[in-house]
């Protein structure tokens, strides 16, 4: 159905992502997860084509995708694994931030080897007890002299445990501030997390920070910019990520449905043959052409700058995800006991949509910030 909505170029680059998830992610993904590891190779390939500099611009040595092609990419790799979109979700953000924000010094040091995939970077803001309320965060950058000391903790961090740059966010002078920390800086110590419920092969960890010193210069932007620019801004290209992602996971539920629908047979006839399982597929196929909608939508209003282009962001998050997961659970029902076994796609499916739900701010919190929107679009003044 997209096609028809997408420009030659944008056929294109589908074509191109589809074939490389069908042939480098998907037969894959299911072994990836049990051994909780995504093979170097496949992450250099990425970075290869050029995808994991897809969205930097062309004169900074990017694809220059727009918002709706490097949502295409999500979908294509979240059809074969979920985990490997979030190495395109974290490490698009950093570069992002850096290529919008960053000083040229740090555009020098940084944003070509992020752009080639010669370095991988990591989005570090999430702690215990400030997740969606990130204002709450209690990392601190403290003077050193002419340098800051960081001390905290940040946990749930996605491809940390292969990244080589992090964007962390904290206090600084009691200001939202973010900054540039390498992975080999003093002090900083990565921690994997293990036995995750999804996205078991994302490389997620613990970062710990004692007293870890890093120049002034590191700072993103400058102090106060933390949350309203820098944060809000590269999670736009975050939850544009999840969208589409969960979009790649409603398609791979979708056809692996139909497929056992054809093939298994209960009580003398197909379960294609059954009013039931032809009304799951029913709406699975109708939740994802909603779903398709919407993140197009999304991804145009954010290329045309829309007004309503956060709205519609956050809309395309909180609704393609919550329908993964709808559809996730009908491919498990479909599948039966098979469906169950850790080592099936269907289930790969299952925990990976429920992630969705959770990652770049609870579902809870998109409803909170779309009521919000809503609020101040219909707003009056009583008579």
């Amino acid at each position: 159905m997209l096609n028809r909505f997408l420009s030659p170029s944008q056929n294109q680059w589908l074509h191109a992502f589809e074939q490389f998830s069908a042939d480098e992610v998907a037969p894959y993904a299911d072994e990836w997860d049990l051994h909780e590891a995504t093979p170097a190779s496949v992450v250099k390939k990425l970075a290869h084509n050029g995808w994991l500099g897809g969205l930097a611009k062309e004169e900074s040595g990017g694809l220059g995708f727009d918002a709706t092609t490097f949502g295409l990419l999500n979908m294509a790799i979240g059809a074969g694994s979920g985990s490997l979109t979030g190495l395109l979700n974290v490490h698009s953000m950093v570069l992002k931030t850096i290529e919008d924000w960053g000083t040229p010094e740090q555009k020098q040091q940084y944003l070509t080897p992020l752009v080639k995939g010669e370095i991988i970077g990591a989005f570090a803001q999430t702690e215990i007890g400030a997740g969606g309320d990130s204002k709450n965060l209690s990392t601190q950058f403290v003077d050193d002299g002419d340098a800051l000391l960081v001390n905290g903790q940040k946990t749930w961090i996605t491809f940390a445990q292969i990244a080589d740059l992090f964007l962390v966010f904290g206090k600084y002078q009691g200001l939202d501030t973010a900054a540039l920390i390498p992975k080999e800086t003093p002090g900083f110590t990565i921690t994997a997390k293990k036995n995750m419920l999804g996205f078991k092969s994302a490389y997620l960890a613990v970062l710990d920070f004692v007293d870890v010193r890093i120049p002034k210069s590191h700072i993103i932007g400058k102090p106060g910019f933390g949350q309203n620019l820098i944060s809000n801004s590269a999670l736009d290209y975050g939850r544009i990520s999840v969208a589409w992602a969960a979009l790649g996971v409603q398609q791979a539920a979708l056809a692996a449905s139909a497929r056992r629908a054809n093939a298994r047979s209960t009580f003398g006839a197909l379960l294609a043959d059954q009013g039931i399982i032809r009304g799951y597929l029913a709406e699975m196929s109708s939740s994802l052409l909603a779903s398709q909608l919407i993140c197009l939508s999304a991804t145009k209003a954010k290329e045309s700058r829309d007004e309503d282009a956060l709205e519609q962001i956050l809309q395309a998050k909180f609704f393609a995800s919550h329908e993964a997961g709808t559809a996730a659970a009908k491919a498990v029902q479909i599948h039966g006991g098979h469906g169950c076994d850790e080592s099936n796609g269907v289930s790969r499916l299952y925990r990976d949509a429920k992630i969705l739900q959770v990652v770049e701010g609870s579902n809870e919190l998109q409803k909170m910030l779309i009521g919000k929107e809503v609020c101040n679009r219909y707003s009056y003044s009583a008579v």
